[in-house]
């Protein structure tokens, strides 16, 4: 099964006019609805397996860089509806500098990112930013454009911010949170490198909560959710 490019889903919240349409066997139709949710970039044949398990449901694939500050490539089967969604207010911001500023002072010019990639269930070890930090501070004030190409290569791969002068260190546990959509500290109470393993297996909160805002009316009274 074919990814989109781009990976904008049925609809965004920046581009509800955008008209999709899509049929629903009759067995498939809810009430009772189900969501499921799985990485976009599955191995060959696996959505195509699991839409036959799903009534032949088309998935949805979203990046949620269109939602946040970082990407996010999943795959959703659903028999919502997906006329009438409505974002989480206030939206999240979708620029690193806008939702971390403090970075903005060090992010050196030749560092094109404005968004991070995919959030991963480990980060860089200390002596990946040490060698990092050694090879700029031995380039002098402009490093080369293979110490560039290197710095970046590590900082896009391993989500690095710049904290200082020639200094990159992973997101932290609550800043993970934060781009996911999650209150701060949503994730304390077990050592850092757990926090990170749920996080990285984690769903971004203000994607799925853009698809279930259709239930809102539905039930005002809010829902029972059953995990699987």
């Amino acid at each position: 099964m074919p990814l989109p490019n781009p990976m904008v889903g049925f609809n965004l919240p920046s581009d509800r006019l955008r008209s999709v349409k899509r049929r629903l066997s009759e067995k498939a139709i809810g009430p009772p609805f189900f969501y499921y949710e799985n990485v976009a970039l599955a191995p060959r044949g696996v959505w195509r397996t699991i839409s036959r398990t799903l009534y032949d449901i088309e998935p949805e694939f979203v990046d949620s860089k269109y939602l946040c500050a970082a990407a996010r490539k999943r795959g959703y089967i659903h028999n919502l509806p997906i006329d009438n969604r409505s974002p989480l207010l206030p939206l999240p911001p979708k620029n690193i500098f806008k939702a971390f500023p403090d970075y903005e002072r060090w992010w050196p010019s030749w560092d094109p990112r404005r968004q991070l990639n995919c959030l991963l269930t480990s980060v860089a070890s200390a002596k990946l930013t040490e060698r990092i930090k050694y090879a700029l501070a031995s380039s002098g004030t402009l490093p080369s454009p293979s110490v560039q190409k290197y710095v970046t290569d590590e900082c896009r791969k391993w989500n690095l911010v710049w904290i200082g002068k020639n200094k990159v260190a992973p997101l932290e546990p609550h800043e993970m949170e934060y781009l996911l959509g999650f209150p701060r500290d949503h994730t304390r109470g077990v050592c850092k490198m757990e926090r990170y393993k749920a996080l990285g297996n984690s769903f971004q909160v203000d994607t799925v909560a853009y698809h279930l805002s259709v239930l809102r009316d539905m039930f005002p009274d809010g829902i029972n959710v059953g995990y699987q």
